[in-house]
């Protein structure tokens, strides 16, 4: 029969395996690391005699502190980001860049800097224990128990199943920027860098959901670069493909955030614009017509490649998802009939079939 200490150590190794399971699935399922790291502290709360657990990491260019209390009403997880002029930020970012981690594991920790200013006065506490991630030969963050009381220790085993949590944070971490690489990579255009054709129908279904719930419009612009061929005949594929990237680029340069930007065909983009008018789309088309004449694309001239540019507006062109692009697409035709690098409107070419 186990002995008390051997059924607590046996409870504690199946939350554990609970908590890796759950982080799997969280991480197959797409969710958001924060979702991650709150299921990882919680189970540090159930498994240590801890009343406070912060973990202390590295997201793209912040360094966030997820503060995870132990209350009678159960477990709490709050965020928040630590400023740049902490002695946190500062050591989080130098173990970042330097690597500085030997083969034996070794890194500079300044375990009373972070204490210090993690801890308030009210957490005044006889122990801590911590354990840092790490990823490969460097630091992306660390985690940390304060003990209950100054009557409850923190034992071998305590520091052991803090260090599995923090290995495991680690792998979920990776695991979750792999997923979210290889999310990226099924979106985007590999040519160009910007949303691929899937991506831009799915998109575009969305937006029609929304107006047609909510009410409002959107513009619909498809863009085609001119004299590509030529351009490729001249200086060979490889150049024509670098200008397409670099025309992805200024188009989105000069899109909002709300705005998306996709590849649709060979040298084609489309743009969805939300809560645009004709005017605001001509506008914009107005801006890349410029700013891709103005460039150079390495050939010391301007005009070397310019864009022709078509617009349907939904639903006052059609409410239907392919006709709206069917007359982006006359509309794009249209410009490049009248001499390239101008943007024309589906409604433009509608008067003047009406007129003859």
């Amino acid at each position: 029969m186990d002995t008390l200490e051997e059924y607590g150590q046996k409870t504690k190794y199946e939350i554990l395996l609970k908590t890796f399971s759950e982080i799997s699935s969280l991480i197959s399922l797409g969710k958001d690391r924060s979702i991650i790291f709150n299921e990882i502290i919680k189970s540090a709360l159930n498994i240590l005699p801890a009343k406070t657990v912060y973990l202390i990491i590295q997201e793209d260019d912040k360094v966030k502190k997820y503060k995870g209390l132990s209350r009678k009403g159960g477990r709490s997880v709050d965020i928040t980001d630590i400023p740049n002029t902490s002695g946190i930020y500062n050591w989080l970012r130098r173990e970042l860049t330097s690597k500085k981690i030997d083969t034996r594991g070794i890194f500079s920790l300044d375990l009373s800097t972070i204490a210090e200013e993690c801890c308030s006065e009210r957490e005044e506490s006889s122990a801590i224990i911590s354990a840092p991630l790490m990823s490969k030969s460097s630091v992306f963050g660390i985690i940390m128990a304060i003990n209950e009381s100054r009557d409850s220790v923190f034992r071998e085993c305590d520091i052991h199943y803090l260090n599995t949590l923090a290995n495991q944070a680690a792998i979920a971490y990776e695991n979750y920027l792999l997923y979210k690489k290889l999310k990226y990579e099924s979106i985007t255009d590999e040519l160009t860098g910007v949303y691929n054709y899937r991506f831009l129908i799915r998109s575009l279904k969305i937006e029609i959901k929304r107006v047609l719930r909510f009410g409002g419009f959107f513009s619909f612009m498809m863009v085609d670069v001119d004299n590509l061929k030529e351009y490729n005949d001249r200086n060979g594929h490889l150049y024509g493909s670098r200008a397409l990237k670099m025309i992805g680029g200024i188009i989105e340069s000069q899109c909002r955030e709300v705005d998306t930007v996709a590849k649709y065909g060979g040298d084609e983009f489309a743009l969805i614009l939300p809560r645009t008018d004709l005017n605001g789309a001509k506008l914009l088309g107005e801006r890349i017509l410029k700013a891709v004449y103005d460039f150079e694309f390495g050939e010391q001239r301007r005009g070397v490649l310019t864009c022709s540019m078509g617009v349907s507006i939904f639903p006052y062109h059609s409410s239907d998802l392919k006709e709206l692009i069917r007359r982006a697409d006359t509309a794009l035709y249209s410009a490049k009939e009248e001499g390239k690098n101008t943007v024309r409107v589906y409604r433009e070419i509608d008067n003047k079939l009406e007129k003859s």
